[in-house]
């Protein structure tokens, strides 16, 4: 057996802990996870170790199942396994894990705690499928077996009215998305002759300028160019998957499943696979211009406007589904600039950071209500508050130095895009003076506002708050916290730097390639702009902060309509309800009082009056009339038929018989009398005879 085999256990460890768990039923209990924690940390070991291989040797495919074969088709089930697989895998798995283990704790008492640990294994199975996906049929299979387990996990609480329905509109409107990336599947294999990823991709340049007519079936020439189209529709699935404009509408409602459900959705699966397609399919999207276009339109549109609805929820859940749905649409901007290598070391970073998040919000929210229930007193600080700025402006200067005067630059360059390395220094720019302002008001409220201390105050009920003062923040310090940032600024430019490397492989574009030095052209012009750019957000900040209170009331007046809007998300649910839910709710009643009232109703009430005329009819034709004429007759004749067998046999031939009959019976009778007689004289004579011979013999002697 083949040593690589060993990787296929990667995907098949969570899927047979899935099967036993679902399999055992109950009998599992609170020992489930003794199942699924197994499993899916050997899955994590076999990562790693996928990860080594593919880091020494390269890229390697797995055979699973010749799944048809006909004349020069042939569809294999296939485990492509590369640079971008195994970023994922290690990702995908070591997310899993920890949910695993924090489920275990989570999740005790509940009710259906083998059956959450049986989804959330199958789950994870089908998210590493498909990452491992060598074709677009196991893919689909996977990505829709996905949306079942989000559906399952969702619904968990099914008690509770509000989990049922966002399981729903979760399932509905990512089947929706999926009837374009079935669609764009079916375009591809028309187009190429085949499933398999790879064959695609490198066939992908060569039909460039190859036509199909879609409607030659009915008898017209529409020719498309399907290398440009189908892009659009696998996006199409993307964008359900991972919540992008105007689909998103059903992330923040899959809030309603457990807290380490929210983490694996979130982090590690479901709204991971919209970018991890995209880069997966790049060499395809690439050659569509108006393709990736729409993708960054879509994207762009997604991150800003979840952002900024993030900023106006007070619920923390609501909070981190768009914040979830805000990042990702800045991996989809990235895709669509050419910016693969980001886009994945994005979904990385996030998928990280999310997933602790997730999993410490609880115990945030319970340290919070402590805090809360001990009450709170606005402290003032007036001392300082020099230092205080010139710290902000400081740390307000460290981006630039991250962003441009190191290998950042390369991961958004590693395609060779021109519009990557456009959307990387616009995007920067924009960074930097939007970082500069968030680090002004950070550090400002940290410490004006700073870490209370409580503690029992005589004489006074409650308890008071005091607040750290700024003092300690002098000059050295700023300076060590300026060089320290620094070098750890440079410690991840170099990691950005064999990031870059390793993924590029999977990143191959034919007529692509990037100039050595590219990074370093218009390197001291783009860093002192990007200075320029911090310097002026820090300064925005401060005017705002020093601004009279009237002024920022003026302001909050007029944004307030914008603010309104954002708080309510948009509008988007209601718009869903008013313009599509409740038309397909009256559309189904109308097709209910028309279609199936006075349609099929009637039409099955014809059919009954008319099959009771027929019947009817039947009745009096051929049971009256026909039948029952047709069984007199025979009787008639039958009777008929008796009557002349009764007078020919019986009158004339059975009556003489019968007298012949009679006549030997009475010779009979004769006979037998005569023969008793004769018996009895022969008796009388035998016995006279005996008696004689006794005599004789008796006188004898």
């Amino acid at each position: 057996m083949n040593i690589m085999s060993i990787y296929i256990l990667i995907p098949f460890l969570p899927l047979l802990a899935s099967l036993i768990l679902f399999l055992g039923g109950r009998r599992w209990g609170e020992n489930s996870h003794r199942i699924g924690i197994p499993a899916i940390g050997f899955s994590f070991v076999l990562s790693v170790a996928a990860f080594i291989e593919v880091l020494r040797n390269g890229p390697f495919t797995l055979s699973l199942y010749r799944l048809f074969q006909s004349g020069s088709l042939t569809i294999d089930l296939t485990l492509f396994v590369d640079q971008l697989t195994v970023l994922l895998l290690l990702l995908v798995t070591g997310v899993s894990a920890v949910v695993h283990v924090y489920s275990s704790r989570y999740m005790i008492g509940d009710s259906r705690y083998n059956r959450f640990f049986a989804v959330i294994a199958l789950f994870t199975s089908s998210m590493i499928f498909l990452v491992m996906s060598g074709n677009l049929l196991m893919l689909l299979i996977s990505w829709e077996v996905m949306g079942i387990c989000s559906y399952l996990l969702i619904s968990h609480a099914a008690e509770r009215p509000s989990a049922c329905r966002e399981a729903t509109k979760a399932f509905i409107v990512n089947s929706i998305a999926d009837v374009g990336f079935s669609f764009g599947i079916i375009l591809t294999f028309f187009t190429f002759g085949t499933l398999d990823i790879q064959t695609i991709l490198a066939q992908a340049e060569g039909m460039q300028n190859h036509t199909i007519n879609i409607l030659g079936w009915a008898g017209l020439d529409l020719q498309i160019y399907p290398v440009a189209l189908i892009p659009f529709f696998l996006f199409m699935g993307a964008m359900g998957k991972s919540a992008q404009m105007p689909f998103h509408v059903w992330l923040p409602g899959a809030m309603e499943a457990p807290t380490p459900v929210s983490a694996l959705i979130h982090a590690a699966t479901m709204v991971n696979a919209g970018p991890f397609l995209l880069v997966r399919v790049s060499p395809l999207i690439s050659l569509s211009p108006y393709a990736m276009t729409f993708i960054f339109i879509i994207g762009a549109s997604t991150a800003v406007f979840a952002g900024i609805v993030s900023l106006t929820q007070s619920d923390i859940k609501k909070i981190l589904a768009y914040s979830t749905i805000s990042q990702i649409g800045f991996m989809v901007m990235a895709c669509g600039l050419g910016a693969f290598a980001v886009a994945i070391f994005h979904l990385l970073a996030h998928g990280c950071y999310k997933a602790f998040f997730f999993l410490s919000t609880g115990n945030s929210l319970q340290s919070v209500e402590r805090d809360l229930k001990q009450g709170d007193h606005e402290p003032h600080v007036t001392e300082g508050m020099g230092v205080l700025y010139g710290g902000a402006l400081l740390l307000a200067l460290l981006p630039p130095f991250v962003l441009f005067s190191g290998s950042y630059e390369y991961l958004w360059g590693v395609t060779g895009f021109a519009s990557a390395s456009i959307g990387f220094k616009v995007i920067g720019l924009i960074t930097v003076f939007v970082a500069s302002q968030y680090l002004f008001k950070g550090v400002t409220s940290l410490f004006v506002h700073g870490p209370k201390t409580y503690w029992p105050a005589s004489g006074q009920q409650g308890l008071e708050s005091q607040s750290v003062r700024p003092q300690f923040l002098n000059g050295p310090i700023l300076a060590v916290l300026f060089l320290t940032t620094v070098l750890a600024g440079g410690l991840l430019t170099l990691f950005w730097n064999w990031f870059a490397n390793f993924l590029a492989p999977s990143l191959i574009f034919p007529k692509v390639t990037l100039a050595e030095g590219t990074v370093e052209q218009g390197f001291s012009f783009w860093l002192v702009v990007s200075l320029g750019m911090a310097v002026a957000g820090w300064v925005y900040a401060y005017s705002r902060q020093i601004r009279s209170q009237r002024q920022a009331s003026r302001a909050n007046e007029r944004s307030n309509r914008l603010y309104v809007l954002f708080w309510n998300k948009g509008y988007f649910d209601e718009i869903y309800g008013a313009y599509v839910v409740t038309p397909t709710i009256q559309l189904a009643h109308w097709l209910w009082r028309i279609i199936d009232i006075k349609v099929i109703d009637c039409f099955i009430q014809s059919i009954a009056k008319y099959t009771l005329i027929f019947a009817g009819w039947l009745w009096r034709i051929m049971d009256i009339r026909i039948i029952d004429r047709f069984i007199q007759s025979i009787a008639n004749y039958t009777v008929y038929f008796v009557g002349r067998l009764w007078r020919i046999v019986d009158v004339r031939w059975l009556d003489r018989k019968v007298e012949k009959v009679a006549e030997q019976v009475d010779g009979v009778q004769i006979l037998r009398e005569m023969e008793s007689r004769t018996i009895q004289h022969q008796l009388i004579v035998m016995i006279f005879w005996l008696v004689a011979m006794t005599v004789l013999l008796y006188f004898s002697v």
